[in-house]
């Protein structure tokens, strides 16, 4: 278990918070959504800024091994396809082409998690991406009801955002949905602060 996971202890769901510019990201996002091992956890990815092949190839840079099973939601126009690695299964990728429908990404983030024994980890890539097509309030009402679901079925579930993109205050509404907070450093270490703010 990675120092991010020791430390975050028994949150499900996490604000990551990775400025545009950092590195590191890669890999604590796949150090996020690996908690169990990795032949043993399905993973799905809700991308708004990479492929569906980029998402699979950043979880193959850290792992000799696919997960159990995983899917990709491409969110809007510009990331859907394949890209990235050539062998992804295309049954594994659903395409939302409007970014603005929230409704449509929520149903296929239901169809993906329901029913499942294994443990599920998911990415939402990214809560920036998200602001530049809904509204704060839609934005928070969306995520309210995302992290209630994921909740219910026992996910761990990471949201990328670039706190260097939004005020604090943005930022402060949004953590309250959250029960842990990951912000990386320009060093490449990682501050994180869990809802009772020990850390």
């Amino acid at each position: 278990m990675s120092d991010i996971n020791e430390r975050i202890g028994d949150a499900t769901t996490i604000l990551f918070g990775a400025p545009s510019m950092s590195g590191g990201a890669d890999g604590a996002c796949v150090d996020l959504l690996t908690q169990d091992a990795p032949g043993d956890v399905s993973v799905l990815w809700v991308s708004f800024t990479k492929p569906a092949g980029a998402c699979l190839d950043r979880w193959r840079s850290v792992h000799g091994t696919d997960p159990s099973d995983f899917g990709v939601i491409a969110v809007g126009e510009t990331v859907g396809g394949g890209g990235g690695n050539a062998d992804i299964d295309p049954n594994a990728v659903q395409t939302v082409s409007n970014a603005s429908d929230l409704t449509g990404i929520g149903i296929k983030v239901g169809e993906f998690i329901s029913g499942r024994d294994e443990r599920i980890a998911v990415c939402f890539d990214s809560v920036t991406a998200l602001l530049q097509y809904v509204d704060l309030e839609t934005a928070y009402e969306f995520l309210h009801a995302l992290t209630g679901q994921l909740y219910s079925v026992g996910a761990v579930s990471h949201f990328h955002i670039d706190p260097n993109a939004h005020d604090q205050q943005t930022i402060d509404t949004l953590l309250s949905l959250f029960d842990a907070e990951v912000r990386l450093r320009e060093d490449g270490g990682a501050d994180v602060r869990t809802r009772n703010l020990v850390g």
